[in-house]
């Protein structure tokens, strides 16, 4: 009879330890809701450190909330979207130092199809690329700076880009740059 007694004790210990339990869990679930905090863009290193969103918003008039990067060897990358979509979204890669002049980069770096560009660094070119797969057109702005760093800014647009605002973008971009480009020094 007293093994029996100390079963039901046990038992009945058990239940109220498990009542604590779900009260316990009931209190967990009244906690207030956890919020999204934004990272500075500079936290995310490499490249980024060049970056702020509120910079990047005043030159090119786009949000960004989201920051990546990279280094490869001598060269950072950083890109920057949004939260709710793969696009818009902003890339720079930036090569620590070259031995390149203003006329090795625009005969050898500078693509093709791409314009030179004046008034940005020693030399500089923007390419204009049209919208391919699940993403709008691309700009893309590169130049040899004063500190001889190769730098390139390349915006890529939503698919449902409108042509105004595609050409708008490169004279904003062309201003990114520009508030980027690296004195010797």
């Amino acid at each position: 009879m007293r093994s029996r007694s100390v079963v039901l004790g046990a038992a009945a210990l058990l239940s109220l330890a498990a009542c604590d339990n779900r009260a316990d869990a009931s209190k967990q679930e009244q906690l207030p809701p956890v919020e999204m905090v934004t990272q500075p863009a500079a936290s995310a290193g490499g490249a980024c450190i060049l970056w702020d969103y509120a910079m990047i918003k005043s030159k090119i008039g786009v949000t960004f909330d989201v920051a990546a990067s990279d280094q490869v060897d001598d060269t950072s990358t950083c890109v920057v979207q949004t939260v709710n979509g793969d696009w818009p979204d902003l890339a720079l890669s930036v090569v620590e130092s070259t031995q390149a002049d203003a006329d090795l980069f625009l005969s050898d770096l500078k693509p093709d199809k791409a314009t030179k560009l004046k008034g940005l660094g020693k030399a500089a070119y923007r390419l204009n690329t049209a919208a391919t797969g699940a993403h709008g057109p691309v700009i893309e702005i590169g130049w040899l700076s004063e500190a001889k760093q190769l730098q390139t800014l390349r915006f890529t647009f939503a698919k449902n880009a409108k042509a105004a605002d595609v050409s708008a973008m490169n004279t904003k971009l062309l201003a990114l740059a520009k508030a980027m480009d690296t004195t010797a020094g």
